[in-house]
């Protein structure tokens, strides 16, 4: 019979101190962004990803050069 074990792991165990995002996280200032993306969100409750998640989502994406 094996044994199971749950192992807690953080993302900045497994993300190097030196990694590209985390040298472009501290260069760029997305509270600036965040700001000018402020204006496109609604007044509506329901929020979804909210606009400044989208962006980082498109900035990942021309980072990494993905396509749709």
């Amino acid at each position: 019979m094996s044994e199971h074990q749950i192992t807690m792991v953080s993302l900045d165990e497994l993300v190097s101190t030196d990694h590209q995002y985390r040298r472009f996280k501290s260069l760029f200032n997305f509270k600036a962004v965040e700001r000018e993306l402020l204006v496109l969100e609604t007044k509506a409750n329901y929020k979804g990803y909210g606009t400044l998640r989208l962006f980082k989502c498109l900035l990942l994406q021309f980072m990494e050069d993905l396509y749709d």
